[in-house]
């Protein structure tokens, strides 16, 4: 070793001597404490992100977000309910029994679904059934950051059928932009 590394590692002692460290446990404490602050704060701004974008497609789908009374005669909206799934989940059959009901009756409901991308992304869907029997599908692809940037989605659907879980579709309309 060179006497000028020497000098510079005795000159690096002297200055680091006198700095007060603390022990590596502290140290690895203190950043896991910030590594669940960050990650509690991440879970928290996904879950406000999922209301606010279920919130919107439900007002995108209801008349432009008023709160028009259903026409007299017609019974209020059955509400189905709102279910985030895990990437493997399926909808409650609940559920999925209350929407295909409403569909058969053609009785006005509504069913918020919202599933992960395989990269974990939330796709919130809100199923709309109208008197007819037909469903209003509105899928929110805004926050998917792999799936090439679709964002809000209309389609009208008929003949609604449950396969593992999951709402299937024997017919849709083409995806119109919202």
């Amino acid at each position: 070793m060179s006497a000028r590394i020497r000098e510079a590692i005795a000159a690096l002692e002297d200055d680091t001597a006198a700095l007060n460290l603390a022990p590596p446990e502290r140290v690895r404490a203190r950043g896991e404490r910030l590594r669940r602050r960050r990650t509690a704060g991440g879970v928290a701004l996904v879950a406000v992100l999922t209301v606010a974008t279920v919130s919107a497609g439900v007002a995108a789908t209801n008349n432009g977000g008023t709160d028009a009374s259903p026409p007299v005669g017609t019974g209020a909206t059955v509400n189905c309910g709102d279910h985030v799934l895990g990437l493997m989940d399926r909808i409650p059959e609940a559920a999925i029994t209350c929407f295909l009901d409403a569909v058969e009756a053609h009785r006005p409901a509504r069913l918020a679904v919202t599933s992960p991308t395989t990269e974990g992304d939330p796709i919130p869907t809100l199923y709309v059934v109208g008197e007819d029997g037909t469903v209003e599908v509105t899928t929110d692809f805004r926050q998917d950051r792999f799936g090439g940037g679709q964002g809000l989605v209309l389609e009208r659907c008929t003949g609604p059928e449950a396969t593992n879980g999951r709402i299937m579709f024997r017919q849709c309309s083409s995806p119109v932009p919202r």
